[in-house]
């Protein structure tokens, strides 16, 4: 029933309705999601090399109110997330992701021109292109369907930066299909 339950959330269905369809309380479902997400944190994605490299940022909401951002690196050709990070929008925040990434043996880094990226990505690999984006702008919009609490802040939201964290990990696990819990 916790893999159905895990399943179901990666589908994009909320804590409440997993329990509802699954006749089971909501605080359970989530203790379940948590479990999953703290066990697959402990696994890392390996370096791997890779042409190019997308980055991105999108905007979510911890408490209705405040604003984050997630900062997101896809492997284009490879179609597959490689890392992320949760903070607000300033250049540091995109270092932390940058170094995160510097392992993965890269020709190019494609990003649009947020002003943040010219600060940490060596020249050489910095591609400012809205354009170039297209891999990891369509992630965005996955993580946009397949988790209700990056729908629409009314109704399903996070309120902890930690259940954010950790479903984005699980959803970008699943979409690489290294979840360890579904072999």
């Amino acid at each position: 029933m916790k893999k159905q339950a895990l399943r179901l959330y990666l589908e994009g269905l909320g804590f409440r309705s997993v329990g509802r369809f699954l006749n089971v309380s909501h605080v359970r479902v989530y203790e379940w999601i948590r479990s999953f997400g703290l066990q697959e944190k402990m696994l890392q994605l390996e370096a791997k090399e890779t042409e190019t490299v997308e980055m991105d940022e999108m905007h979510g909401c911890i408490n209705q109110k405040n604003y984050c951002w997630i900062w997101i690196a896809a492997d284009r050709l490879g179609k597959r997330f490689i890392r992320f990070i949760v903070g607000d929008r300033s250049t540091e925040t995109g270092k932390k992701l940058w170094e995160k990434i510097n392992g993965f043996e890269m020709n190019a880094t494609a990003m649009d021109y947020w002003k943040s990226y010219d600060h940490f990505i060596p020249e050489e690999k910095h591609v400012g292109t809205k354009a170039g984006t297209f891999t990891v702008e369509g992630y965005n919009s996955l993580f946009r369907h397949f988790l209700a609490r990056m729908r629409r802040k009314s109704k399903c939201y996070s309120k902890s930066k930690e259940m954010l964290e950790l479903s984005f990990l699980l959803l970008m696990k699943y979409r690489n299909k290294e979840l360890s819990i579904f072999p």
